[in-house]
């Protein structure tokens, strides 16, 4: 991820060193090059130097406790909690549960043996790390995530699906106001879903006129790579760590979690733990694996703030701890979709 070097070494030197006092205008002079910030006014520049600031005391207090992850100052270091949240946490919209009534229900097989740790990064079942912007899209992103994981275990080749086609064409959802990912699967298992190629996502600034005044484009079926029917169903993942742990093991899964806690404005990385976020779900992101670092368990979760978030993209998430619903409420809304095989010769 984009970092400067002197920024980044004195917030990691706390965890040693913790009255180690930081040099925060050169830090803050650094962070407008590295970003290209330009302030308006003198006023505007105090003032984000104010919370630059502010946020950086709260850095170094949370490294200086030798957790197992770690804070940094990134791109959001000059926003306060609050600007920070309205940009980036707006999207998901829990599927109520009477909507819910009527779907499989996937729990760990009785002779289920999970394996040491599963990453689909690593077996080519994850395509490239998206960035939603300002707008509320990420149950999109989580969603064409679990739908091009489960074309890839389908014996189909992996390549980036076009959410931009859910957001503006579901009407079931809000668009960039919110949505759910259960409701994204249905939509496209009747419908059908191009690629990203064919149809680019238009919402990065959630109030430009290409987003606000976006249409739905009828596709032809030439041009969907997912056809009306190929999703065969999507299936809701029991809320017991097993279950999870077995969904995972077969395919990357939707997941939602609650990110609306200031340790995700800065997280760079390492496993963050159930004591740093709740369990009101707030965005949806895919679970893409699990594993152990230095003996704490982990889920490994793709985001959609960019590649600059956290460790390129990615966050890693306790695992073990907490009995119900999981840490940051992660196993209390997963699914996953079923694509059909992309021949007779391959068994999904």
């Amino acid at each position: 991820m984009r970092s400067f070097v002197l920024a980044s070494a004195a917030v990691v030197a706390t965890s040693t060193s913790p009255h180690h006092v930081p040099n925060k205008v050169l830090m803050f002079k650094e962070f407008k090059e590295t970003y290209s910030r330009h302030y308006a006014t003198e006023f505007e520049e105090g003032m984000r130097f104010r919370i630059f600031s502010e946020n950086v005391d709260k850095i170094y207090t949370s490294n200086a406790q030798n957790k197992s992850y770690t804070l940094g100052v990134t791109a959001n270091a000059d926003r306060t909690f609050n600007e920070w949240k309205a940009d980036h946490l707006h999207g998901f919209k829990p599927t109520l549960s009477a909507e819910k009534k009527n779907h499989a229900r996937f729990t760990a097989p009785k002779d289920f043996a999970e394996p040491d740790s599963i990453d689909w990064t690593t077996k080519g079942g994850v395509t490239e790390v998206k960035n939603q912007g300002t707008c509320g899209s990420c149950w999109t992103f989580s969603a064409t995530g679990a739908l091009e994981g489960a074309m890839f275990v389908a014996g189909r080749p992996l390549q980036d699906l076009g959410n931009q086609h859910i957001l503006a064409c579901d009407k079931g959802s809000s668009g960039c106001k919110g949505g759910s990912m259960d409701q994204a699967f249905d939509w496209v298992s009747k419908n059908g879903m191009p690629s990203l190629k064919t149809e680019p996502y238009l919402c990065v600034d959630g109030t430009s006129a290409e987003c606000t005044g976006m249409t739905c484009k009828t596709e032809a079926a030439s041009d969907l790579v997912l056809a009306v029917g190929d999703v065969v169903k999507h299936t809701d993942v029991d809320t017991t760590e097993n279950a999870l742990e077995a969904a995972v093991a077969q395919q990357p899964v939707s997941v939602a979690i609650e990110a609306d806690q200031d340790v995700f404005q800065h997280y760079t990385s390492g496993v963050l733990t159930n004591d740093a976020c709740g369990s009101t779900l707030d965005h949806g992101v895919l679970a893409v694996g699990y594993g152990t670092d230095g003996g704490k368990q982990y889920w490994k979760v793709k985001n959609s703030w960019g590649t600059t978030f956290g460790e390129n993209g990615y966050i890693r998430i306790e695992k073990g701890s907490a009995s119900d619903g999981g840490e940051c409420g992660i196993r209390k809304m997963a699914s996953f979709p079923t694509v059909k095989a992309a021949s007779a010769d391959v068994i999904v």
